[in-house]
């Protein structure tokens, strides 16, 4: 985490951002999301975008039928909540594809479509109930063995290397043994092949101590079924088809 990713939230806070639906990717403030753009208007989106402020908002479609974020009648529904983006890194394919990476900034949330004559979607955005997101961007001071429970880190391993052996995933545990809880909690809820319904929870948890119990739960669930919730375990793919 970096004092300028933490300037850059507080920063950033634009009214209306570029959104772009992927289902089973999320975007949590201080990681990175890399992603392989083909689509004409998303190729026009990520040019627009680094001809401005490099943003772009991750949402998922809407995965619960109760909830969504408002929109317009003839404009398929969204979750509500979504992950600002920075984009960090970027090239471009011989064959026209733009492969970039994003890093999240915060959350936020959706008010409504913004008008506009774009081939991609744009939203009216709040980020009132995430001021708190700016945090994440704040290295620890303390050693890690004083900064957190050892107690909590012993289940949240436990409850990942079951996960890892039901999904059959190859880890290196010694590598992640030096990254803070926190940080390893939001990359395995991004990372993790679950479905959107719990994708969008793991978002939209509200703080990291929720997030953990959550995500050791589910974990612990899918490690018992061959298919928690939904059908299909392969992970997201990295476009909209």
């Amino acid at each position: 985490m970096s004092a300028h990713l933490r300037t850059l939230a507080r920063r950033l806070s634009p009214d209306v951002i570029p959104v772009f639906p992927l289902g089973g990717a999320i975007l949590l403030p201080g990681c990175e999301l890399p992603l392989n753009i083909f689509e004409p208007r998303y190729l026009n989106m990520i040019e627009d975008s680094l001809k401005a402020d490099r943003l772009i908002g991750m949402v998922q479609n809407a995965v619960d039928p109760s909830r969504h974020a408002p929109h317009e009648e003839d404009a398929k529904p969204l979750a509500p909540i979504g992950g600002l983006g920075r984009i960090k890194q970027f090239s471009e394919s011989d064959d026209g594809r733009y492969l970039i990476v994003l890093t999240g900034l915060k959350r936020f949330e959706i008010l409504g479509d913004a008008p506009g004559t774009t081939p991609y979607r744009r939203a009216r955005v709040s980020y009132d109930k995430f001021a708190h997101d700016i945090d994440a961007h704040i290295s620890p001071t303390l050693p890690k063995a004083m900064s957190e429970d050892s107690q909590e880190r012993s289940k949240m391993t436990a409850a990942m290397k079951s996960f890892a052996r039901a999904i059959g995933v190859e880890v290196d545990w010694d590598a992640l043994g030096a990254v803070p809880m926190n940080s390893l909690v939001d990359q395995a809820s991004m990372i993790s092949p679950f479905d959107a319904f719990d994708k969008q929870s793991l978002l939209e948890a509200p703080d990291h101590a929720a997030r953990r119990r959550l995500l050791v739960g589910l974990m612990t669930m899918y490690s018992k079924t061959s298919g928690g919730r939904g059908e299909d375990k392969s992970p997201p793919p990295a476009d909209l088809q």
